[in-house]
């Protein structure tokens, strides 16, 4: 099963070297965006899941920007 770490947190994302990530310049702890905002949650979540069509290569991170 592929796996995708959504992160914001990049310096540790990149010294964990996760198969492949997804990175959001959000507060830690509000990866998957700010609390209550259901649109955003969504469009951060789909846009994550969008990176398994395009990282190719292990360790690969792309910048999710909202």
């Amino acid at each position: 099963m592929s796996t995708l770490s959504l992160t914001s947190a990049l310096s540790i994302t990149r010294a964990a070297n996760p198969p492949r990530a997804a990175y959001l310049d959000f507060p830690l702890g509000h990866t998957a965006g700010k609390p209550h905002r259901g649109d955003l949650n969504h469009d951060i979540v789909r846009d994550a899941l969008r990176a398994f069509e395009t990282l190719t290569q292990p360790g690969q991170v792309v910048m999710l920007h909202y």
